[in-house]
């Protein structure tokens, strides 16, 4: 009995240092090598670049392939400036993917280097992983996916991370 409870604790343990990990390696490296001008930000700030996914084309995965970005650059600079991360793996372990997410739209990568990007919005996400279309449904922390990691089914969780907030230190006195 305590070996299980010592293992089940050396595991917890391990997952939380990886999470931890790659929230810091995604802090510390940036996820977009073309820079994002100023007033490029304010426009897209003023657009209205959000998906909505109703329940009928939740269903139908073609509609859900024309709603989702054609290219990972197309999705990289709608989700501008509005940016948080996100962090997701299966259940078993094998696939974890990080990225970014915002205005309905996500971009992320896994740990065998693959890009994925995509769109989500009310318990549907849909997109490409690693240039084949993949569709599933999210809820409280866990998802489950057809054709995504090149798998015909998978299942796991997920966490979000809020964007930082910007202190009066942050911020350049005149």
């Amino acid at each position: 009995m305590h070996k299980k409870i010592k293992i089940s604790m050396a595991a917890v343990a391990a997952l939380m240092l990886a999470i931890l990990m790659v929230n810091l390696v995604m802090a510390a490296t940036s996820t977009v090598n073309t820079s994002v001008s100023a007033a490029d930000s304010i426009e897209k700030a003023n657009q209205d670049t959000s998906v909505v996914v109703s329940p009928e084309q939740a269903e139908d995965t073609d509609q859900l392939k024309e709603l989702t970005p054609a290219t990972l650059e197309e999705a990289e600079r709608s989700i501008y400036p509005v940016r948080n991360r996100f962090l997701m793996w299966t259940s078993d372990g094998m696939h974890i993917m990080w990225g970014i997410y915002g205005n309905s739209r996500f971009v992320g990568t896994d740990n065998l280097g693959k890009r994925c990007w995509g769109i989500y919005g009310k318990g549907v996400f849909a997109g490409f992983y690693d240039g084949e279309f993949f569709w599933g449904r999210y809820s409280n922390g866990l998802w489950k996916a057809q054709y995504l990691f090149g798998l015909d089914n998978s299942r796991g969780s997920y966490v979000l991370f809020p964007s930082p907030a910007i202190t009066n230190e942050d911020v350049a006195s005149p």
